[in-house]
């Protein structure tokens, strides 16, 4: 079969595209052991990650019935035009073979992620491609625009891997596929092992099968810092760093709550921390209501005097208690004492009004400035001789006497 329209354009005209130079960087025994050691090693590795990693939840039916954006719409088309514009400067310069690169397989899926909905296949997708974003960075550090002498033709280099760092942002920020959690390495763990297994699998049988080097699989590109025959081991160890990060780092600035998976770690954490916080603030609540209860008790409380009236030189014999007399209230009495005594006559003046003529001086013992409300209470002395079950029939109740403090 005449492959021509897909190598024969191919030349060494470019440093290290092809030719002796590039297919004696290394020996072919050399590649092979090392793809079929990585490729086992990768697989075991994704299988590893693939046991730890949290299942993936697909949006309900009433996201997944909702059209596509107008900015999705455009960014779909756009890249699908600037897609088909490489790939006719491929078909005239009988290239194609480099189509099989990274960077033009990720512009396929990307495609099909903006013109697809969510689901399994789409997000496992989307979630691989997020740590490929080496590619269209390392394309600006390092440009290999040489080969590329068509009119138009570098522009749409800087363009394609322009766009193939926009679309996983847009993505992102919308929400349209969700990302693992960012403490979630599993995810970046398969997308990493997944580009190294294409390029060892993949590149690396079509690099030595036609001897073109398909992203420096046979030989170090001359911007490479790690040149020599374990240029390529120096590359699987600094990717595997670079990727995550970047895939990392993108998450961490563009991302949404409604863009991000979160585990089930995190999402339990955040319940505890929700619950906790609940419940001190109950314990607040409850502590400040008790303390108003209790500021409010002792503002409202009176001042309660616990003295009691004791006769001059017979306080052994008579006790002058305070006894409740609702009856004296209703009755004439009450209004007698009103008519002939003054509302404001100190407890001494009205003591001595109830005593016999012989005990008229009382001494009156007070902690205080007290006043006594004649109104509310009846002063009496009791004999302590004279008390029997009779008399104490009459007394309603004896308590020590309240008196409010006048400030």
């Amino acid at each position: 079969m005449d492959w021509s329209w897909a190598v024969g354009g191919v030349t060494n005209e470019t440093p290290r595209t092809m030719g002796p130079e590039c297919e004696n960087y290394m020996t072919d025994r050399r590649r092979w052991i090392e793809a079929v050691l990585f490729c086992i090693l990768f697989t075991c590795i994704i299988k590893w990650a693939t046991k730890r990693m949290e299942p993936i939840q697909i949006p309900d039916a009433k996201e997944l019935e909702k059209p596509h954006s107008t900015t999705r719409l455009m960014l779909l088309i756009f890249m699908t035009f600037i897609f088909g514009i490489e790939m006719g400067f491929k078909l005239a310069n009988r290239s194609v073979i480099f189509v099989l690169n990274p960077c033009h397989i990720q512009t396929l899926v990307q495609i099909y992620l903006l013109a697809a909905k969510p689901n399994k296949l789409t997000i496992t997708l989307f979630r691989i491609q997020m740590n490929n974003l080496n590619g269209p960075v390392l394309a600006f550090v390092f440009p290999e625009v040489d080969c590329r002498t068509l009119p138009f033709e570098q522009a749409t280099y800087w363009i394609q891997h322009a766009m193939l760092y926009v679309i996983p942002v847009y993505i992102i920020r919308t929400g349209a596929y969700q990302v693992e959690d960012i403490k979630d390495f599993n995810w970046a763990i398969i997308g990493v092992e997944t580009q190294l297994i294409y390029h060892f699998g993949v590149l690396n049988f079509f690099s030595i099968r036609t001897g073109i080097n398909l992203n420096h699989m046979l030989c170090a590109a001359e911007s490479d810092p790690f040149q020599g025959d374990n240029y390529r081991i120096a590359a699987v160890i600094h990717e595997s760093i670079l990727c995550p990060i970047l895939n990392k780092l993108t998450v961490l600035i563009f991302s949404t709550p409604k863009s991000i998976q979160y585990s089930t770690a995190t999402v339990r954490n955040h319940m505890q921390q929700i619950k906790k916080h609940e419940q001190q603030q109950q314990q607040y609540t409850k502590l400040t209501a008790n303390t108003t209860t209790t500021t409010t008790l002792h503002q409202n409380q009176p001042a309660i005097s616990e003295t009691k009236y004791f006769a001059d030189e017979r306080s052994r014999l008579a006790t002058t208690t305070a006894t409740t007399n609702l009856i004296h209230r209703k009755t004439a009495n009450a209004t007698d004492y009103q008519q002939h005594h003054h509302h404001h006559h100190s407890p001494q003046h009205q003591l001595q009004q109830h005593l016999p003529e012989h005990e008229a001086k009382v001494d009156t013992v007070f902690k205080g400035d007290y006043i006594l409300e004649p109104d509310d209470m009846d002063m009496e002395v009791i004999d302590a001789s004279s008390t029997s079950a009779t008399t104490n029939a009459n007394i309603t109740a004896e308590y020590t006497m309240p008196t409010t403090k006048i400030d």
